[in-house]
């Protein structure tokens, strides 16, 4: 379209890779405008800003600003990257003190984007999607003001004469967003009242045999056939059928209205008054819901050039070929001004001849526009803020930028900070209102945020990588919901009506190419990203700290090095004919069969029992599988199936309060979730699944790969693909950051616009937690000297070392090593009754676990291959990781080059079972004591042969039951301890008991098959009440010291701790304080008073306190304490 020309030819010549920016300049004030025309700066407006008029010359003002309307999302437009210094008009005498009379004017463009299409010969309208103003920049003290020039009138004859023009009216109300998804807001419903009138008084006089153009869009929801009349005056302009849509009632995922766009023209020779009435009329034709919203009238009005006492913009559809026009006036006075402002950075006054001007058009130019106004019709700005000087511009593009909400700017340093040390980088940090001050002129523009990022794309295409938006988004770009959270905008697609079809998205950021970010929403043209971008959606300054510490702990604690960075799980869902048990079958297949060192656990719902409780299907035992999973950790967990923002699956096996629960912060995995909606993060009534994950801060996920909308299976599984065909690849040998793997995810697995709206959630220069290193099984030997067989009941010995990415082995390694030995693959079915029967191979038989240490890049080990195996004989697997002592640094490795099965003829003849030690969060705790409703519970085991971990229907291995209900496999988290295939121990949380006695039974297994059970009795103290459980003082009497132990009943809740130590008389002769979350403190006091006196014999009294800062409940207890010499 021509008007697309005219922008290019206004601003081409703007040398946008400046480091500079005008707004480093002092005293800078902002201003706005709703208003489309002249504007002044008077003493009014200098009042409201809180200046001192007698300091301002009015002759040094300047202005600044940018055009009207949307800033072009195609990256071929060039469009400025700062404001502009804008034409003014001074309107002063020369004592250089702004007195009142004194006037600085300037245009400002329309707010809402108005242009004549030539090529269909119609206005194309739209409202401005991020703003209902325009903004500017005044400079008080100015320098080489960009004074208005003056252009003088044509001296050629008039080929024609313009003595009207096209005056613009519409009516559009944003009040609905359908989805809460898109673009696209709608106004008055049509549901009850079916027909509605919209009335407009014009301001001039119709222009004769002329034509009134009238542009209505509506967007209809009909079940049942309906048409939609339009008339104007009284005269019928157009009656349409409107295209019925599903009940989305019933199919949920489609479309929920069609739009219905009118373009309809009228005599002005038909019409009189001064005033136009718009009637819209929706005609249900049939039974069933039909209704639906307008979203805008759009009229242009034929109007004689004649002046009256409010400011004319002057457009005119005619302006469309070569030649000489006279612009011809009626009622122009000497007062009156006329500005040629088609150009809109360049605009000029006009020097009239006879209350006319002629002008030569040429074709190239489009349209053109004038204002007509006089001084005291001209607009006064609002005033919003003097403004801190900033130029966000670096000569150096960075590695990596964030883009923070500002009142997160000092975590995003932090962030920032980390970054600098931890990866090198070089890091920018940015303000998202700068961003739109230098980039958009105020305008909160998401093209604003894609030109900031591309100042510094364009100048060094290979430096900058990673980009994170730092602060939630919301669909709302304008405040219109309640406690929104439009902190760093997204983008959001064309599309509001289909819930497949639309989309937010941060893919736009990383278009960078010339040819991209139109983004049009085909499937056939597809923009690739060239940046990792990321975003951490934070509400507030504690979460986004929270998050900024996770991260921190991700990849620097040494508390997180360990074999869950060898695990993966694969969740699927049991519905649509095993659709998503294949889809998962594929991809988890795919990783075994190209990167063994994983190991692979497939954790499939039709696998699970399901129980109907209140006529809905839930599967507790899958519920508590997705748990475990949690509590051991996993690199990778991949979903999928169906989902919503607060749960996975129909049957919901996945809940956020299930995710409240974890404590899995030395385990995060990342998340892939293609499933519908999991990752919503624009919508600010809902804290989706995905965000409850990222947002936690004791555990959740370290990041999430997820949708934010609806998905189809098929674009879904095209997109999984792609992400484990990319996630494994390395760097220089070392793994990628999250950035890397999005970008080359999404630029291999787009399928058209259905699987835009995935997202990282997370920060896209976080490293996954690969291990680095790799471990190399040299010898595996029985005790006979033989390598061929593992039997059972046999004796192995295994022993190897530790190689770089070179393959070289690290000879000063030296740490812990974790070796698991896999039994064959198992066959598996699912028992789910409503589907068919779907089987699979599960790589989750351990048969040994245990740890050894690593010196000098060298380790070994020894074990019992348990009773219990598969018989048959062929490849196992022994899976191993270590970590360094005294660095971050860890390796893995794997080998199935051996076989298992059989037996050991010369096993030991073994008849006793383990010995099990029980205890409740410590191993001080007593039998029959005291404890909270969420308990740790420890085991500790020995056997001379060695404790089994096989899990078999038979013989399950390490199981624990309460009050003898069902009991639970626990064998995951038994682990030996260090060189040692006798004893070891587990730690497993049990959470939620109920108030009262109960009694707790654990039963395991030597590697021989003998059983042994140990039981101990508690009483659950509930957490409505703060309480102290079990506060002990030992020795008592005390001539030394006195150690204090106490329990509290509320686990991982932040607790206020005092003690206090009075005389016999009531004196307070000492106290100390802290804060702990350990539901367990010991202390020990060395009997000594404030002034460092040892306390005399006789009897104290010790007060121990507690406070919850969660919720403020409170306890004390007192006990008698006895000092002896």
């Amino acid at each position: 379209m021509k008007y697309f020309l005219s922008i290019i030819l206004t601003i081409s010549a703007f040398h946008h890779l400046s480091s500079q920016s005008i707004l480093q300049k002092e005293g800078l004030v902002k201003v706005a405008t709703t208003e489309e025309g002249v504007h002044k700066i008077d003493l009014s407006l200098i009042e409201s800003s809180g200046l001192n008029a007698q300091e301002i010359d009015p002759n040094r003002i300047q202005v600044y600003g940018m055009p009207g309307g949307h800033i072009p999302q195609s990256n071929a437009v060039e469009y400025p990257f700062d404001p502009q210094p804008i034409p003014v008009k001074i309107s002063a005498n020369q004592n250089s003190t702004f007195e009142a009379g004194e006037s600085v004017y300037f245009y400002a463009d329309a707010v809402r984007n108005i242009k004549y299409d030539f090529d269909s010969e119609i206005y194309q309208y739209s409202n401005n999607l991020y703003s209902d103003s325009l903004y500017f920049f005044i400079d008080f003290n100015g320098n080489d003001i960009n004074l208005i020039e003056t252009l003088n009138s044509n001296a050629t004859q008039a080929d024609k004469i313009i003595n009207w023009f096209d005056a613009i009216y519409y009516h559009e109300i944003d009040e609905t967003n359908i989805l809460r998804s898109g673009r696209e807001w709608f106004g008055e419903s049509f549901s009850v009242n079916k027909s509605q009138t919209f009335s407009f008084p014009i301001s001039h006089e119709l222009a004769q045999s002329k034509e009134v153009g009238l542009t209505t869009q509506y967007v209809a929801q009909t079940y049942s056939p309906a048409n939609l009349n339009i008339s104007l005056n009284n005269f019928d302009l157009a009656s349409e059928g409107l295209t019925t849509v599903s009940d989305f009632t019933i199919f949920p995922y489609r479309e929920k209205g069609e739009i219905v766009k009118n373009n309809s023209t009228i005599s002005t020779s038909l019409l009189s008054g001064n005033e136009l009435s718009i009637k819209i009329t929706h005609e249900a034709l049939g039974s069933g819901r039909s209704d639906g919203y307008l979203d805008y009238v759009f009229l242009t009005v034929p109007e004689k050039l004649k002046i009256n006492n409010k400011q004319i913009v002057v457009r005119n559809r005619v302006f469309q070929t070569d030649g000489v026009y006279e612009l011809k006036f009626e009622g122009l006075t000497s007062s009156h001004s006329v500005w040629d402002v088609t150009d809109l950075i360049n605009y000029k006054e006009l020097n009239l001849e006879n209350q006319s001007f002629n002008f030569s058009q040429s074709d190239a130019l489009g349209e053109r526009k004038f204002v007509v106004f006089e001084q005291a019709t001209a607009h006064i700005p609002t005033f919003i803020d003097e403004i801190s000087p900033q130029s966000i511009k670096n000569s150096n593009s960075p590695d990596y930028l964030i883009i923070t909400y500002d009142e997160f700017f000092q975590e995003a340093n932090e962030l920032a900070q980390y970054r600098r040390t931890h990866n090198g980088y070089d890091v920018e940090v940015v303000q998202v209102s700068k961003i739109f001050n230098e980039f958009g002129s105020g305008r909160r523009d998401v093209a604003a945020i894609r030109n900031y990022i591309k100042y510094f794309y364009q100048r060094n295409p290979t430096k900058l990588k990673y980009v994170l938006m730092f602060g939630a988004s919301s669909y709302d770009y304008k405040n219109r919901v309640n406690d929104n959270t439009n902190l760093v905008p997204v983008y959001q697609s064309r599309n509001s009506l289909h819930p497949v079809f639309t989309y937010a998205s941060d893919d736009f950021y990383g278009f960078m190419d010339e040819s991209e970010g139109v983004w049009e929403e085909v499937s056939n043209n597809i923009d690739d990203v060239d940046i990792g971008i990321g975003r951490i959606p934070v509400k507030s300054r504690a979460e986004a700290k929270d998050v900024i510490n996770k991260i921190i702990h991700y990849e620097s604690s040494p508390q997180v090095f360990d074999k869950w960075r060898n695990d993966l799980y694969f969740i699927a869902d049991d519905e649509d004919g095993n659709l998503h048990h294949r889809d998962s079958e594929v991809l988890s297949e795919y990783v075994i069969d190209n990167f063994g060192f994983y190991n692979i656990n497939k954790l499939y719902l039709g696998a699970f029992e399901q129980e109907v409780f209140a006529s809905t299907q839930r599967s507790p035992k899958m519920r508590a599988a997705i748990n475990n999973m949690a509590e051991k950790g996993a690199l990778i967990v991949n979903y999928i199936g169906h989902g919503s923002e607060n749960s996975w699956s129909n049957e919901a096996i996945l809940i956020k309060s299930m995710v409240d629960d974890w404590n899995n912060l030395d385990r995060l995995p990342l998340f892939v979730t293609a499933t519908c909606e999991y990752g919503r993060f624009d919508n600010p009534t809902i804290v989706s699944g995905a965000q409850e994950m990222l947002l936690k801060a004791d555990g959740g996920a370290i990041a999430l790969l997820t949708t934010s909308r609806p998905v189809e299976s098929s674009s879904n599984a095209t997109l999984n693909r792609a992400f484990f065909e990319n996630v494994f690849k390395t760097e220089n040998g070392k793994p990628q950051k999250l950035g890397d793997i999005i970008r080359s995810t999404k630029n291999s697995g787009i399928v058209g616009v259905k699987n835009r709206n995935f997202i990282l959630l997370g920060d896209p220069a976080v490293t996954l937690a690969e291990p680095q290193n790799n471990l190399k099984i040299e010898n595996v030997v029985n005790e006979n000297g033989s390598t061929d067989t593992l039997n059972s009941m046999s004796k192995i010995t295994v022993s190897g070392i530790v190689k770089n990415s070179s393959n070289q082995k690290i000879s000063n390694f030296n740490g812990i090593l974790t070796a698991e030995l896999y039994d064959k693959p198992r066959e598996s079915s699912t028992i789910d009754a409503s589907e068919n029967e779907f089987n699979f191979l599960t790589y989750d038989q351990v048969i040994y676990r245990g740890k050894s240490f690593v010196e000098n890049g060298e380790f070994d080990f020894t074990f019992y291959v348990p009773k219990e195996i598969d018989y048959k004989v062929d490849n196992g697997k022994f899976s191993l990781y270590a970590k360094q002592e005294g660095a971050l640094s860890d390796a893995s490795g794997f080998n199935d080059d051996f076989l298992i099965g059989g037996s050991s003829p010369l096993a030991n003849q073994d008849n006793i079972g383990p010995d099990i030690s029980l205890f409740l969060n410590d191993r001080d705790f007593v039998n029959g004591g005291k404890t909270g409703s969420n308990v740790e519970l420890i085991i500790d085991l020995f056997d001379e042969h060695g404790i089994s971990v096989a899990n078999s229907n038979i013989n399950p291995g390490i199981r624990f039951s309460i009050d003898g209900n069902e009991a639970i496999n626990i064998n995951d988290f038994f682990y030996y301890d260090l060189d040692s295939y006798q004893e070891g121990s587990i730690s497993y949380n049990v959470s939620n008991l109920e108030e009262g006695d109960h009694f707790l039974t654990v039963t395991a297994l030597d590697v021989f098959n003998n059983k042994s059970k140990a039981t101990i009795e508690f009483e659950v103290v509930g957490n409505d009440q703060l309480s102290i459980l079990d506060f002990v003082m030992y020795p008592n009497p005390a001539s030394e010291e006195v150690n204090f132990k106490f329990r509290q009943n509320r686990k991982n809740e932040e607790v206020e701790f005092s003690y206090q130590i009075l005389n016999n008389q009531g004196k307070l002769i000492y106290s100390h304080s802290y804060s702990t979350i350990n539901d367990l403190r010991k202390d020990v006091w060395n009997l000594k008073d404030y002034n460092g006196k040892k306390l005399s014999p006789g009897i104290y009294f010790v007060r121990v306190f507690l406070r919850s800062v969660e919720d403020n409940a409170k306890t004390d207890q007192f006990k008698k304490l006895i000092v002896i010499n």
